[in-house]
């Protein structure tokens, strides 16, 4: 038995004499009486006097009592053994958390050994080891930590969770491991707290760990040490994948890399290109250790791609989509030999022009335009169709559309547009005397780059001009006029253009000498938008008659058009993929399959998907009813194949404090750690309330006795 505050139990002690000494001050003295026949009188008198005295002993010991239990009550007192001290006894409880690695480095299987099932036998040795006192917990970890076995003493569900656990397709990362297991043994207050990391201990999976991420103090760790002895590992750790391939071109160029990670050089590995399921290339590699090798593949896509039985997509707006991948043979770690990836190939650029001004020859919007692209389809095969007014029929089969000094657009045209960028389309707005300002902001307000305010200048008498001052070279559509002699823009005049307000996320990519802006550009979906805030022929500009003119217009409805690489979203396994362009399938079922078939349904409520079930890498297909299908790729990270591991004994000092600090440190806190029991352990017993109601029994039957005398 203990108490919170012992001194109330003293106090109840002193307080107790009290009734005691007042007894005893207070009781009768005899007195001598003298009666002729005393017989009787001393037979009445001897039977008062000892009922008188066994009730005044009854009072004197429950005011005693009284006093006592008072000072017991606010002493708070409780039942138990102190938990450290029953600790270092008897060797206490042990708590133990058990932490295996399920990152796809555990996947090498190398020398005959597969690491992940010798990580699973030692998991269930540490489990086997317990005492049925004892609690246990498991935690899966890859690039994110999961309790899938919580703080406990049900062994055979541990037992059951180890045997069933495999080897994810995810990266490495111990530190959220570490922090979610230190969480849940912080608040134990009773027995040892220890974490088991049964682990391959990859160097990668220690990049997030820094001094400062320590255990607690009373925590102790074990490394169990999984990893195979001097592991070779190849792989294909990135590629460099022309987006859109034109197939009149002679060829084009896929280029693979390949690392070794191993001590050992690698000599003649084969490197095989597949695209639609069908063997284009194959070419061999020498790799020193610790190097990389680049294979390079030629890519006559006109002549050989588009037979095979793998999947492609004839309709979407960048063309023919092709799926494939590069392989080396397979080794200790099987994942990370194959590499997958996508590209489009056009025969040529499929562009419509929406003509908003065609009433005579020179006065043709166009004119300038169509003069140009003739001129240099030799250079980039360009086709180009024209209406006066955006065209019935599906939007998807042309790569860009431009819309040249358009008045408006209904309703339903704009939807239209807003679908066919959304899905990956290029759209090229320009301005013009008939613009309207106010339709554009109502119907087309989501899909542009600015909102059209006001037009400034004077196009008829043009005695004043603004020149392009402001123009990014890092722009792909500017890149090739970096270099001298390749192009001045501010030779341009522009007499008169449309002043702009940017929405949002949109970019200037162009201004005039007044900070206005001349070329913006806006990201809606996986398309783009253009906006030129002047005409495209000489009306309101002399731009057509420079020299920039016709490599600046190639270019950007070669930028449109051809996806570039570095836009070529780079999923890894874990991501949250969005897919776009379900304007038309709103309400509908979407089917998505994963590399492995299996489908997953979901329900179109806005104009994009979000899904997350990219546990496998390759190619992922999604189908909505009555259009062709899009796929997207999904691969490792390339980063986890680099199987190096840390020193275990560096470990552990990174993890716990020296040992002066931690006995400095574990002293506190086992002091803590008592007090804080204590107070538990009384808080739920709650003995001091029993004490109270005896307390006030106590004075309830000592009134009556009291009145009574």
């Amino acid at each position: 038995m203990g108490f919170l505050t012992p001194l109330f139990v003293a106090a109840g002690a002193l307080g107790a004499a009290l009734p005691l000494i007042i007894h005893l001050l207070n009781r009768e003295r005899a007195r001598r009486l003298i009666f002729s026949t005393v017989r009787f009188i001393q037979m009445s008198h001897q039977t008062n006097v000892q009922r008188h005295k066994l009730k005044q002993m009854l009072l004197l010991l429950m005011r005693i009592l009284i006093v006592l239990l008072l000072g017991s009550a606010f002493a708070r007192p409780y039942f138990a053994a102190d938990p450290v001290s029953n600790t270092q006894q008897t060797g206490g409880k042990r708590n133990v958390i058990i932490v295996l690695d399920t990152s796809y480095s555990m996947q090498y299987f190398g020398g005959g050994a597969d690491t992940f099932v010798t990580a699973k036998k030692e998991a269930l040795k540490i489990l086997g080891g317990l005492d049925t006192a004892d609690a246990a917990c498991l935690i899966l970890s890859s690039d994110k930590a999961r309790v899938v076995a919580p703080l406990g003493s049900e062994f055979s569900h541990i037992s059951t969770a180890i045997n069933s656990a495999e080897a994810t397709n995810e990266t490495t990362d111990y530190l959220d491991a570490l922090q979610t297991a230190d969480e849940l043994l912080q608040p134990l207050l009773i027995g040892r707290k220890e974490i088991y990391l049964v682990a391959d201990m990859q160097k990668k999976g220690w990049e997030n760990v820094v001094e400062t991420d320590k255990l607690s103090p009373d925590v102790t760790i074990v490394f169990v040490d999984v990893r195979a002895e001097a592991p070779r590992n190849v792989a294909i750790t990135g590629m460099s994948v022309p987006p859109v391939v034109l197939t009149e071109q002679k060829t084009a160029q896929l280029i693979a890399r390949v690392h070794n990670f191993g001590n050992e050089s690698a000599e003649d590995v084969t490197v095989k290109l597949i695209i639609d399921g069908q063997t284009v290339s194959t070419t061999e590699v020498d790799i020193e250790p610790d190097d990389i090798a680049d294979a390079v593949f030629k890519l006559p896509l006109a002549r050989t791609v588009g037979r095979g039985p793998g999947p492609r997509q004839a309709t979407s707006p960048l063309g023919t989509t092709h799926t494939g991948w590069v392989e080396i043979p397979d080794d200790a770690l099987a994942v990370d030999n194959k590499r997958y990836f996508m590209l489009q190939s056009l025969k040529a650029i499929k562009v419509h022009c929406v003509n908003g001004e065609s009433d005579a020859q020179h006065d043709d919007e166009l004119f300038f335009l169509k003069r140009a692209i003739e001129v240099g389809n030799t250079a980039v095969p360009i086709d180009v169709t024209e209406s006066a007014k955006l065209p019935e029929g599906h939007l998807a089969n042309y790569d860009v559309v431009i819309l040249a000094n358009v008045p408006s657009l209904t309703a339903a045209e704009a939807q239209r547009l807003k679908t066919y960028v959304s899905a990956g389309g290029g759209l090229i707005v320009t301005a013009g005397d008939r613009v309207d300002s106010t339709a554009y902001q109502q119907t087309l307000d989501e899909l542009m780059p600015c909102t059209f305010v006001q037009a400034v200048g004077d196009a008829i008498v043009r005695e004043q001009f603004r020149v392009i001052a402001t123009v990014n070279y890092e722009h792909p559509i500017f890149a090739p006029f970096k270099e001298p002699n390749h192009g001045d823009f501010g030779k341009a005049r522009i007499y008169r253009y449309f002043q702009a307000v940017l929405t949002a996320e949109a970019t200037v990519l162009a201004a005039y000498d007044d900070d206005n802006p001349a070329l913006l550009e806006k990201v809606h979906g996986t398309g783009r938008v253009l906006c030129w805030t002047s005409t495209i022929d000489r009306e309101w500009n002399d731009l057509p008659i420079r020299a920039v003119y016709l490599p600046f217009l190639h270019e950007c409805i070669k930028y449109l058009a051809l996806v570039r690489a570095e836009d070529t979203p780079a999923h890894q396994v874990g991501d949250s993929i969005t897919l776009h362009g379900f304007d038309e399938h709103i309400g509908q079922e979407v089917a998505i399959f994963d590399p492995s078939k299996a489908e997953t349904r979901t329900l179109a409520e806005e104009d994009m998907l979000i899904y997350k079930t990219t546990h496998l890498p390759g190619i992922y297909s999604v189908h909505a009813s009555a259009t062709e299908p899009q796929y997207f790729v999904v691969n490792v990270d390339a980063t986890e194949s680099d199987l190096a591991s840390r020193d275990v004994e560096e470990l552990t000092s990174m993890l716990i404090g020296t040992p002066t600090d931690a006995d400095a440190e574990n002293g506190g806190t086992q002091g803590e750690l008592v007090a804080q029991y204590r107070k538990d352990v009384e808080k739920n017993q709650n003995v001091w309330t029993y004490l109270m109601f005896a307390v006030l029994a106590l004075v309830i039957i000592e009134m009556f006795f009291a009145n009574r005398l």
